[in-house]
């Protein structure tokens, strides 16, 4: 049996979620699983408002969500330059304010889809330099094939990436960071805030022709020596299929080989990750920077470049701080996506793809010795039945690598989808100690999890349960049992339990099941 890993308690008492090697960690000192989704809305009409109730965060909180990735958009909170939109952030208090008295956690995620408000949402005008490159009308047959076919938003990411004076004369990355210090200091002492998700998805601009021309190259070549003679691509062959729905569903059919998947991933992964280590990695080391003059509490999200969302390695390193330590509280917050998300073909998604996201993902944590929290994942829009089979893989992997995640995204069809049972599902919330490993069988019902404790923490493990898989009290064993457990009642859903687990006060290892 392994030593126990003792978890340090959170100094001086301190109300806030605190960071612990690989383990978020409550006041109490028990590890948390964060669960939840993301909450956006990316409508400048609606001021960037998510349209939530009070029913909406207690439908989380009877679901068993902990956590939540709330958007914030530069262009809502920073309209006119220097001029921050104080009725913006009211509304992001009180939304804060309805999670907290729902015991779900917050981090603020500062959204971005092509990089501005003019062409998706993101940056305000005045933030948005494009040097007079013009923004096409047909941008291909994914919103995000615009990262391609846009000089405009290139222009934009590459001025963000070097910094480029406003019409103030101060940088428009030096403004991005002001309006990161302007969040933290008004949340530096909410302790239902657990941090900062610095930017979504960081684009590498221009560079984005560089990195296709070479994937593409790779495509035509390993498509070209596996069918010779029948086919002898170039990478223009592979442009036009990538650039239509019926072309691209062919080529996703074809990238469930492995060994082609494997060599695009290659042939892209040294373009990005030097972007990445070179240009990205300052940027959050700037942010980081004037958070930190306002804002110790709060852990720092770092994010990867979208590159990263279908498996390329990725270049993200710690963040510093001035004596060049690793910033005590930081987090890992990269995207879980396989390449069929966005098109008319999720049901094309590949299991050994997701696997190879996925376990690069951990590995990376596991590198930088931090949380990994995977912030977004899915997109499965109504969830129909024939997804069901990929979002039950997804959470697999989740729970293979014991991975922190908010699914995208919150709406209102989510209980409706065939999909729904992923979404509410078995929980280690609370654990006393260390996670070791969990399991859920959707086919059975069949739940198990294991965990080490700390003798030092008095604190209870608590384990959500749904109605679904908790039928009686009879169906749970504890293995020690101690003291044995209790149940807790999920306000707002009848039939939804915490069973809460009396610590034993001994480095022992337990185990949860539910038959």
């Amino acid at each position: 049996m392994a030593a126990l890993i003792l978890l340090p308690p959170v100094a001086g008492g301190s109300p806030f979620v605190a960071v612990r090697g690989q383990q978020f960690i409550d006041p109490e000192g028990r590890q948390i699983l964060m669960h939840g989704a993301s909450v956006i809305n990316k409508s400048r009409a609606d001021n960037y408002q998510p349209r939530l109730t009070e029913e909406d965060f207690a439908q989380m909180h009877a679901w068993g969500w902990n956590c939540i990735r709330l958007g914030i958009l530069w262009d809502g909170l920073e309209p006119r330059i220097g001029e921050f939109d104080e009725e913006y952030l009211k509304k992001l208090d009180k939304l804060i304010a309805q999670a907290k008295a729902h015991d779900i956690y917050v981090f603020l995620d500062m959204h971005q889809d092509l990089y501005s408000y003019k062409y998706s949402d993101g940056a305000p005008e005045w933030a948005t330099l494009v040097d007079d490159q013009l923004h096409p009308a047909a941008t291909g047959a994914v919103w995000d094939d615009a990262y391609l076919t846009s000089p405009a938003i290139q222009r934009a990411f590459d001025n963000f990436w070097g910094n480029k004076a406003c019409s103030d004369g101060i940088g428009v990355q030096d403004h991005f960071a002001a309006a990161w210090k302007k969040v933290a200091e008004r949340y530096r002492n909410e302790p239902a805030v657990i941090g900062y998700d610095l930017f979504n998805e960081p684009n590498i601009g221009s560079g984005n022709l560089q990195a296709m021309e070479s994937i593409l190259s790779a495509a035509a070549q390993a498509i070209s020596e596996k069918d010779a003679p029948a086919a002898a691509l170039t990478p223009a062959d592979v442009l036009i299929q990538w650039m239509t729905a019926e072309g691209r569903s062919k080529l996703m059919r074809r990238l469930k080989e492995m060994d082609l998947y494997n060599r695009i991933l290659d042939a892209g992964g040294p373009i990005y990750s030097t972007f990445e280590r070179t240009q990205m990695m300052p940027m959050f080391q700037r942010v980081r920077d004037a958070v930190r003059i306002v804002d110790s509490n709060h852990s720092i999200f770092l994010e990867t470049s979208m590159s990263a969302n279908m498996g390329i390695p990725t270049g993200v390193a710690p963040v510093v701080d001035a004596a060049g330590n690793p910033d005590a509280l930081q987090v890992f917050a990269p995207h879980a996506y396989d390449i069929v998300v966005d098109t008319g073909d999720l049901a094309l998604a590949s299991d050994e793809r997701l696997e190879l996201i996925y376990r690069r993902h951990a590995e990376t944590g596991k590198k930088m010795n931090m949380p990994v929290l995977i912030g977004e994942w899915g997109a499965f829009g109504g969830g129909s039945p024939e997804i069901l089979p990929t979002a039950r893989f997804n959470v697999a992997m989740i729970e293979k690598f014991l991975l922190n995640e908010t699914y995208w995204d919150y709406s209102g069809n989510l209980k409706q989808g065939a999909c729904f049972e992923v979404f509410q599902r078995p929980i280690p919330a609370r654990v006393n100690g260390l996670l070791m490993r969990y399991k859920t069988d959707f086919a059975t019902g069949r739940f198990t999890c294991t965990w080490k404790e700390d003798p030092e923490v008095k604190a209870p493990t608590k384990i959500y349960l749904p109605k679904r898989v908790f039928t009686s009290r009879d169906a749970v064993q504890i293995n020690p049992l101690g003291e044995g457990f209790a149940l807790e009642p999920v306000s707002g859903d009848a039939g939804n339990v915490y069973v809460v687990v009396a610590a034993l006060g001994q480095a022992v290892e337990r185990t949860l099941t539910v038959n």
